[in-house]
């Protein structure tokens, strides 16, 4: 999931357009589409693509550079706003009622076993590459749900965020939006920069459950979770290959005991890739110069 609507850049339509229609249903408070990655890939975008182009460019991008496996049939909903998204997450996405309002209150997207639920009127206010990364972000947890289908364990949740964003920003860079590499470099110029020192940032272990996870967003922001989390995720992959993660995600479909789907995927045992990310972690402040006008904070305030 993620959260923070974006201050508006250019105008558009209330996405009605982001998918190809899927039936009837798009006449109520919400707009059901059918999600398509395969097929021939798309022709290239143009400077200012429609909201049709640019989701199927993500997605034929996703399963085909990516190497990320989906379900044969994805469904996205688009709500107008936050009832009517809740209520849409009880009602279609399984998620109980009490969970949803307290969870994903103030979520663009939410990622369910049952399809992307998203938020018309944070997307309105969105620039390209906002709406591009929200799309492969929650696309990513449909991919990783997809990877642990019929398993009773998931993996650590700063892995699947971290992932989800590894994936957002390496669409960004397929699609000529963004480089890589500046996308990582202004995340890490924004943990830097954090009003949270880093030496009070929580470490993975605590950010592995949903309740850490979000009682860290919640009191300190998503620097010290998403963008923690994707910085050990980017590490861990420039260290063993984003293929290795696709197996490592893959393995909890099967019924192994707790910690053996990281030892089988991973020659380093998980405590000490932990504390070697973490030491990793606190030596940014001497990596990265400061900002123009020494205000981290205030020229990279998010994650994205």
């Amino acid at each position: 999931m993620k959260y923070r609507p974006r201050r508006r850049v250019t105008p558009l339509l209330l996405v009605a357009l982001l998918f190809t229609v899927a039936g009837p249903s798009a006449a109520g408070p919400y707009r059901e589409y059918d999600i398509k990655f395969t097929g021939e890939a798309p022709p290239p975008l143009g400077a200012s693509p429609g909201d049709a182009e640019l989701i199927n460019s993500i997605a034929w991008l996703m399963n085909n550079k990516l190497d990320l496996p989906f379900p044969a049939v994805t469904k996205a909903y688009v709500y107008v706003n936050e009832a009517t998204l809740m209520d849409g997450l009880v009602t279609l996405g399984g998620e109980k009622s009490d969970e949803a309002w307290d969870r994903w209150r103030n979520a663009s997207g939410v990622s369910t076993r049952n399809g992307v639920f998203l938020r018309g009127d944070h997307m309105a206010w969105m620039h390209l590459q906002g709406r591009a990364g929200l799309l492969a972000h929650e696309l990513a947890h449909i991919s990783q749900r997809e990877l642990g289908e019929g398993g009773k364990r998931r993996p650590a949740v700063w892995i699947l965020e971290g992932h989800a964003d590894w994936v957002k920003f390496q669409v960004r860079d397929l699609l000529g939006y963004r480089p890589y590499a500046e996308s990582r470099q202004n995340v890490a110029r924004a943990v830097v920069g954090a009003s949270t020192p880093i030496k009070l940032f929580p470490d993975l272990q605590t950010l592995s459950g949903t309740a850490g996870w979000t009682d860290w967003t919640r009191k300190a922001g998503a620097i010290t979770t998403y963008c923690q989390a994707f910085l050990a995720v980017d590490w861990l992959i420039e260290r063993y290959g984003s293929a290795k993660l696709i197996e490592f995600m893959g393995r909890f479909a099967l019924e192994s005991v707790p910690g053996e789907n990281w030892l089988t995927a991973y020659p380093i045992p998980y405590r000490q890739f932990s504390e070697e990310f973490r030491a990793r972690l606190e030596d940014l402040g001497r990596a990265i110069p400061p900002a123009a006008g020494g205000n981290l904070a205030a020229s990279q305030p998010s994650c994205d």
